[in-house]
């Protein structure tokens, strides 16, 4: 069985994944195409994923696949009709597969089977909440469990939580797709003395309707407010989005638990990578467990509409318990070489370089960190990650300056060793795919300084020797070397750039910041 997933042109974040069977075992492999086209959010067609996707998966002809499917927003019955300001291509490999193998599935329905069957429930609720989906759905309920599928509750195509966010995020002077920046800066509002905006609360089901302050169609607001100027100004208004957002998200969990009845909530979509409206409805006690995939945002759509096909159109079985987030291509020892030889500008240790890695980040070096397959999402789980000490408040600046050349208030993820995570936080259970903000207890504020917000919190990513066993490594000797089992943890890029995704994207990077070394499998290149 060879299932090809596509999110496509001329939707933001395109990207492919497929989920093939071998030797009896099932193998999955996802790659947003901005990976290989270093296009930020891509658009364009998803021909290099789809290509680096089959290479990984050992398919060499397009007319392998058993099933094609693909996702619409606007037009379900010819994908080459699906688009609207800018228009499908039309001159694709999918000319040359066979009609009968292509499937076209609801954008909704894909979130939910790309966050279902990556979770370890056997049943559970699914709120989907996002921008605008397919037949301009903006919230959905579903209920799922492992024998009978995913069934549809309820959705709406009112304004929901999403583009309310989007459209204060364009208003306080960011751009669109940068919701996360709203969340970063919204702590810095939370003491200023003023009041910008009134959310309507029209809570209704599944629906959270701001149409009467929003105008469709747009990201623009029809709503009176005091001018919006100062650094204070913004953060008060992100500050008041982003809890109408936490309000919005325990109604739409309240509404799920009272609709379905379950202990397990699954969260997909682009609002779930609001990691802290995710903890507020954890720690409300609602469901029992809270699951959010660490694609969440259309870069899971792709593999949503793979396990469609494999689960849905072919029939099969779920026969693994969940799936990894580490889905990119595999680099041979030949193509790491190939891309260090291209380059000048530093030395190449080979021998032990694992422990001069964690010895520099124990004298707090920046380093670079690139082993094995890339992680899906939009969030650096270890695998293509910048890599500081947590223990200098200043280090913060440092990376936000000289590395990631971004604004001053964003803040920086701790990841932390699974063992040690409720001495450091808040929080009773895992979290491995920095989709929680819990609070950093007190005691160990002053300890981590340069991963605690500015209101005590932190986007915790907790590791296990299973789940990353060299990052959980590298964290374990800086732990031996400092008695702090955490490292700051952010994606391997500058601003404006995707996450780099190959050795040779690394290097570039490398080079082009103040990034001290940088560890690729068993080699560090050290500048200088």
């Amino acid at each position: 069985m060879k299932v090809l997933g596509l999110h496509k042109d001329p939707w933001h974040n395109t990207g492919a994944s497929i989920v093939s069977e071998k030797n009896g075992e099932v193998h999955f492999s996802n790659l947003a195409e901005e990976r290989v086209d270093r296009n930020k959010d891509s658009r364009r067609f998803p021909l290099l994923s789809t290509m680096a996707c089959m290479k990984e998966s050992g398919i060499d002809n397009f007319n392998d696949f058993d099933a094609v499917i693909l996702d619409y927003i606007i037009d379900k019955e010819d994908y080459r009709k699906d688009s609207n300001k800018i228009a499908a291509s039309q001159y694709n490999f999918l000319n040359d597969i066979d009609p009968s193998k292509i499937h076209i599935v609801n954008h909704h329905l894909s979130h939910a089977y790309s966050v279902f069957y990556s979770s370890k429930f056997d049943k559970s609720a699914i709120l989907i909440v996002d921008g605008r989906g397919s037949d301009r759905e903006t919230q959905s309920l579903f209920i799922a469990d492992r024998e009978n599928g995913i069934r549809l509750i309820e959705s709406t195509d009112t304004i929901g939580i999403g583009l309310l966010y989007a459209a204060v995020t364009i208003k306080i002077g960011f751009t669109i797709l940068q919701e996360g920046k709203t969340m970063g800066l919204a702590p810095y509002g939370q003491n200023v003395n003023k009041k910008f905006l009134n959310f309507p609360k029209n809570y209704n089901g599944v629906s959270t309707d701001y149409g009467s302050i929003c105008i469709e169609n747009s990201y623009e607001m029809n709503i009176e407010h005091p001018p919006i100027v100062t650094f204070e100004d913004k953060a008060r208004v992100a500050f008041e989005v982003q809890e109408e957002c936490e309000n919005a998200m325990l109604h739409l969990a309240q509404y799920a638990k009272d609709k379905t009845g379950l202990d397990n909530l699954c969260i997909s979509g682009g609002v779930a990578l609001n990691s802290v409206a995710n903890y507020k409805v954890l720690q409300s006690g609602i469901f029992k467990d809270v699951f959010i995939n660490p694609a969440a945002s259309d870069t899971g759509i792709s593999l949503g509409n793979a396990l469609y096909g494999y689960h849905h159109i072919l029939k099969q079985p779920k026969n693994y318990t969940e799936i990894s987030p580490y889905l990119g291509p595999t680099y041979s020892d030949f193509e790491i070489k190939q891309a260090i030889e291209k380059y000048k500008g530093f030395k190449v240790i080979s021998n032990n370089a694992f422990e001069e890695a964690a010895k520099m980040i124990a004298d707090n070096k920046i380093l670079g960190f690139v082993h094995g397959r890339s992680e899906m999402g939009p969030r650096a789980l270890g695998n293509r990650s910048i890599i500081m000490s947590p223990l200098k408040a200043e280090n913060k600046d440092i990376l936000n300056s000289r590395v990631k050349f971004r604004e001053e208030f964003r803040p920086f993820a701790p990841s932390i060793l699974r063992e040690y995570a409720q001495d450091y936080y808040v929080i009773d259970r895992e979290s491995p795919y920095m989709l929680f903000v819990p609070l950093v207890k007190e005691d160990k504020k002053e300890i981590i300084k340069a991963v605690t917000h500015v209101d005590g919190t932190g986007r915790l990513q907790t590791v296990t020797k299973d789940f990353n066993g060299k990052y959980y490594d590298l964290i374990e000797s800086f732990y031996k070397a400092t008695g702090v089992p955490v490292l700051l943890n952010t994606s391997f890029n500058v601003a404006g750039e995707p996450i780099v995704e190959s050795p040779e994207d690394a290097i570039k990077c490398f080079l082009k910041t103040d990034i001290d070394a940088l560890l690729i499998e068993d080699y560090l290149l050290i500048k200088g």
